[in-house]
Order: structure tokens, then C-alpha cells, then sequence
């Protein structure tokens, strides 16, 4: 790196780290809250509980996607911060918003399991989205413009890992697009994040 640091200016990662893996054990735990068993009123029958239970498909839909999109970002986030060496104040605070993001996606998810069939639950599922991948790009941006990446890790590398991270940015930008067209399949451009993910791991094992 090209500056030199001190103890008293600059911190480790690691803590920061073990807060993001807590916290994001703790937000995809509590995605499971949105598909509670249903209560059902009056006569019980094998027809009614079937019904019930098929009721519960927009929730579960809801919860493997919620599920998924965590398990990326916090791959992700894991990915950068084990070439990020050293971080300040503000790049503390970039992670601590985020998150604030990442803690608000049960209740999101939740509000498109209830309500995916109207707009304003996928725009605030979608503002949601955005938030996170904003912040994650804004992460390693900060992070490159205060030479706290290490050495090692080539100005190519840089690079792309910065487009793959805005590309998540288009990606919750489209969603929230088609958020006021077909709300209900809105969340179904997340699935180019899966291939995109994997083809990342293949690049960067190269």
C-alpha cells in the first residue's frame, strides 16, 4: 500500500467480519418467520388444509429468494474483505448502513410473500435490493480510493470486481423497473445473479 498507517487511525477487519456473519445468520433465520403454519377457521378437511398450504407458495417463493440473494451478497462481501486489509471510520460506517439494509430484508420479504401482487411491496423489496447493492460497490470503491486493498491484488482485479458489483446495481435497478409493469415476477431478474456468482468463482480461481 502506498500510505503508511497507524494503530490509532486505522482498524482491523476481522471484527467488523464476525458482526457481518452474525448478522446475516440472524436475517436468514428470521426469513423462515414469514411462512408461519396457517391458522384456519372453521371445518378442517384434507381441502381446506391442502388450500391453506398452497396459499403459502408466494412466501416460501419469497423466502428461497430472500435466502439466496443473502447467501450471494454474503459471498460476496466475504470475497472483498479478505483482499481488503485495513479500514477507517467511514468505510466502517459504508458496512454498518449496509447492514441496516441486510437486517430490513425479513420484513421485505415478508412483504412480498403477503402482498407480491401489488406494487408497492416489490418497490420497497426492490429499494431494499438496491440499497445493499449500492453500498456493497460504494464498500470497495472507498476501499480502492484509500489504497486499503492489498497489494497483491492487481489493478485488473480492481476493475472487475468493481463491474461485477455495479452490474448487481442494474440488475435491483430493473427489478425496481419492472416493479410498476409485473410486479408479482419483478424478483425474477435476480436469478442472472446466480450465473453471474459462479462465474466470478471461476474467474477469480484462475
Amino acid at each position: 500500500m502506498s500510505e503508511s498507517y497507524t494503530f490509532s487511525q486505522y482498524m482491523d477487519t476481522k471484527r467488523l467480519e464476525t458482526l457481518v456473519d452474525g448478522i446475516f445468520a440472524i436475517a436468514m433465520t428470521l426469513l423462515v418467520l414469514g411462512l408461519a403454519v396457517p391458522q384456519i377457521n372453521g371445518p378442517l378437511s384434507n381441502e381446506v388444509v391442502t388450500n391453506a398450504i398452497f396459499n403459502l407458495i408466494p412466501n416460501f417463493i419469497s423466502l428461497v429468494v430472500s435466502f439466496l440473494l443473502l447467501a450471494i451478497f454474503w459471498k460476496i462481501h466475504h470475497r472483498i474483505f479478505k483482499q481488503i486489509n485495513l479500514m477507517n471510520g467511514t468505510l466502517l460506517w459504508i458496512n454498518v448502513i449496509w447492514l441496516l439494509f441486510i437486517v430490513l430484508v425479513p420484513f421485505s420479504a415478508s412483504l412480498t410473500g403477503d402482498y407480491g401482487q401489488f406494487t408497492i411491496s416489490n418497490v420497497i423489496f426492490n429499494l431494499n435490493m438496491l440499497g445493499i447493492a449500492s453500498l456493497l460497490y460504494l464498500n470497495w470503491h472507498y476501499a480502492d480510493h484509500k489504497n486499503f486493498i492489498e497489494e497483491k491484488v492487481d489493478a485488473d482485479q480492481i476493475a472487475f470486481t468493481k463491474i461485477v458489483n455495479f452490474s448487481f446495481i442494474l440488475i435491483a435497478v430493473l427489478a425496481l423497473a419492472l416493479s410498476f409493469v409485473i410486479p408479482e415476477y419483478s424478483q425474477t431478474v435476480y436469478i442472472i445473479m446466480l450465473p453471474i456468482d459462479m462465474i466470478v468463482k471461476a474467474i477469480m480461481s484462475l
